[in-house]
């Protein structure tokens, strides 16, 4: 089996994705909930806030259904686009709780005048995780897609092939061009032309 099909269908990148899934699903978990304890219980709740509860949110819910997906023997990495589309909501929104909770900053910030300091560094914290384990997903999932589909060049250039000779390439050696051993059709060309040069001798 070659390369493309051992990485592709490996156990280890599909045990990785489940479990960065995992943890992006309990970091936006563990966000949503403090910070809907905090629009709640306080006002002041700022932009900065509510962006950070809506990509929470919406990465829970997606994420729901996408932990499972590497778990499916089919699957290539077909989230690329959308781990790579969160990994960038994410970073936005590790640069809003940075603003904020960074330092002595939590304190007056989203929501202002609470000192839930902890919470706040807690939310700081898994935007770093989640925005991390969402960039290694889409590594990983950007590498199975590429090796996926080399893969189906690779067997669409060999399905062509066989058209074009009309019998399947069944060695490595036709595989590579080289040419057919003392057992193929080279040799029977090789008399033929033995046979040519004695007539032209005699």
């Amino acid at each position: 089996m070659d390369n493309t099909k051992r990485f592709g269908g490996s156990i280890i990148p599909r045990s990785l994705l489940g479990l960065n899934n995992l943890i992006i699903l309990s970091s936006s978990a563990i966000i949503t909930g403090i910070l809907s304890y905090f629009i709640r219980h306080y006002r002041g709740r700022g932009t900065h806030l509510i962006y950070n509860e809506v990509i929470a949110v919406v990465t829970l819910f997606l994420y729901l259904f996408a932990m499972f997906l590497p778990a499916l023997k089919a699957y290539r990495g077909y989230l690329l686009p959308l781990n790579m589309a969160l990994s960038y909501l994410w970073l936005t929104s590790l640069i809003f709780s940075s603003q904020d909770y960074s330092g002595r900053r939590c304190y007056y910030n989203s929501p202002p005048l609470v000192n839930h300091c902890g919470l706040k560094h807690t939310v700081q914290a898994f935007s770093i995780i989640g925005f991390v384990t969402l960039l290694s997903n889409s590594i990983i999932e950007g590498l199975m897609w590429a090796r996926h589909s080399m893969s189906r060049v690779v067997h669409h250039h060999n399905g062509d092939t066989e058209k074009d000779t009309g019998r399947p390439l069944t060695s490595a050696a036709e595989r590579a061009g080289a040419p057919i051993g003392s057992n193929g059709a080279g040799t029977g060309v090789g008399h033929t032309c033995g046979t040519c040069h004695g007539t032209t001798t005699a």
